[in-house]
C-alpha cells in the first residue's frame, strides 16, 4: 500500500524541518510485526516568505515539491499536492505538526486486522499529543472524544462528529478524491475540512485510541482567551468558520457526493462550550442574536443527551461547568474562558471515564 504525506506550508520554516523529518521516517522499518509502508512525502509551500524553500530545498530527491510564486491560500495547497500524489491513502500533515514514529505501520496493521483488510474503511485516524511551540510535550491529547465506525447519523444531527485535526486523519484517496480540486476561494483557510466531513460517506471511520502525532500549540493570545488551536484568537470568528466549514462542505457533497444535508443541526458540545463563551466574554460580537442562558441550557442539555461518547459523570460535569460560566460576573467568566483548553481540566473528566478509572 502506498501512503502520500502531503504538508501545505505557509511561513512555517522554525516548524518544517520536523514535521518532514517525521513524515520521512515513516519509511524506515518498525518493531517486529509492524508493516512498513511505500511512503512518499510531498511539499506545497504557499510563498513562504521566511526561508522556508531554502528547508524544503536541502531535502533534495528525497521529497517532492512544489513553491507557489504567490500567496493563494491553504486549498491552492492541497489541490497542488493532491494532483501530485499518487498514494492509495493520503495524509495532510500540517507543517507545524509531526507524526511519531511508525504511524503509519500502526495505522497499516490495524487496518489488516480489520475484517476483509478493512476494505469498508474510509479513514483511519488516531488521537494526537499536543505539545508547545518547542515541541515540548503538554500532557495531553486531543481530540477529547473520538466517533468511529459508520458516522453518517452524526453529521445528519450535529453536521459533524469527533475526531481530530488534519494531521491525525489517514484517508483512502477513493473517499475523497472526487471533492478535489477545491474551489480556493472558498477555502483560504480550514480545507482539510471537507475530506474530514465528507469521507465518511464513502466507508467506515477506523478509530485508533493511541497518540500517533503531534498536534503544536504555538499561539499563547489564543490560549489565554480560551481558544483552542492557532488560527482563530476569538469565540465569536471560531463559531463563523465553524459554520461555514459546514455548510461548504455539505454543500460539496450534495453536489459530489450525491446525497443532500440541510439540516437543522443540533450543536455539538464541542461548539456549544465555544458558543457559550463568545456569548458571555463578547456578546457585540457573538452571531448568534438570539442567544440567552436558558436557550443555551437547554441546547447543551439535549447536545450532551444525543450526543455519543460521554458518561453521565462527565454530562454532570459539562453542565455545571456551563452553568457556571452563565452566571459568574463578566469579569470572572473571562478568567474561567482559559478552562475551555486546560489540559487539567480535560485529565480529570478522564478520569470518570470506567476504561480510565483503574490507570
Amino acid at each position: 500500500m502506498r501512503v502520500s504525506i502531503l504538508i501545505s506550508s505557509h511561513n512555517y520554516a522554525r516548524f518544517l524541518g520536523e514535521a518532514i523529518d517525521s513524515a520521512l521516517a515513516q519509511r524506515d522499518g518498525g518493531p517486529d510485526g509492524l508493516p512498513v509502508p511505500e511512503v512518499e512525502v510531498i511539499v506545497c509551500d504557499d510563498a513562504s516568505s521566511d526561508g522556508s524553500d531554502a528547508v524544503i530545498r536541502r531535502y533534495g530527491t528525497r521529497i517532492r515539491h512544489w513553491i507557489s510564486p504567490d500567496n493563494r491560500g491553504q486549498a491552492s495547497m492541497m489541490n497542488a499536492a493532491m494532483a501530485l500524489s499518487t498514494g492509495d491513502w493520503v495524509l495532510f500533515l500540517d507543517a507545524d505538526d509531526r507524526l511519531e514514529p511508525q504511524a503509519l505501520a500502526h495505522c497499516l496493521k490495524r487496518l489488516r486486522a480489520e475484517p476483509d483488510g478493512g476494505r469498508d474503511v474510509a479513514k483511519i485516524q488516531f488521537l494526537l499529543r499536543c505539545v508547545d511551540r518547542e515541541g515540548r510535550c503538554m500532557s495531553r491529547t486531543i481530540p477529547y472524544l473520538m466517533h468511529d465506525g459508520d458516522v453518517r447519523p452524526l453529521i445528519r444531527r450535529f453536521g459533524s462528529y469527533g475526531g481530530p485535526p488534519s494531521s491525525g486523519n489517514l484517508y483512502r484517496r477513493s473517499a475523497i478524491a472526487r471533492y478535489f480540486p477545491l474551489v480556493e476561494a472558498d477555502w483560504r483557510r480550514a480545507a482539510d475540512t471537507p475530506p474530514f466531513i465528507l469521507a465518511p460517506f464513502h466507508g467506515r471511520v477506523l478509530g485508533i485510541d493511541e497518540a500517533l502525532g503531534a498536534y503544536r500549540i504555538h499561539s499563547g493570545a489564543n490560549r489565554a482567551r480560551g481558544c483552542f488551536g492557532n488560527i482563530a484568537a476569538r469565540h465569536a470568528d471560531t463559531l463563523r468558520v465553524d459554520l461555514h466549514r459546514r455548510e461548504a462542505s455539505l454543500a460539496l457533497l450534495a453536489r459530489h457526493g450525491g446525497e443532500r444535508i440541510e439540516g437543522p443541526f443540533l450543536p455539538a458540545p464541542w461548539n456549544l462550550r465555544t458558543r457559550v463563551l463568545s456569548w458571555r466574554t463578547e456578546p457585540q460580537r457573538h452571531p448568534y442574536r438570539h442567544d440567552d442562558a436558558l436557550r443555551l441550557l437547554r441546547l447543551q442539555a439535549r447536545s450532551l443527551r444525543e450526543c455519543p461518547g460521554y458518561t453521565r459523570p462527565e454530562r454532570y460535569a459539562s453542565q455545571l461547568w456551563l452553568m457556571a460560566m452563565l452566571v459568574a460576573p463578566t469579569s470572572l467568566a473571562s478568567r474561567m474562558a482559559v478552562t475551555n483548553t486546560s489540559g487539567r481540566l480535560r485529565r480529570w473528566l478522564r478520569r470518570l471515564r470506567p476504561d480510565t478509572a483503574a490507570a
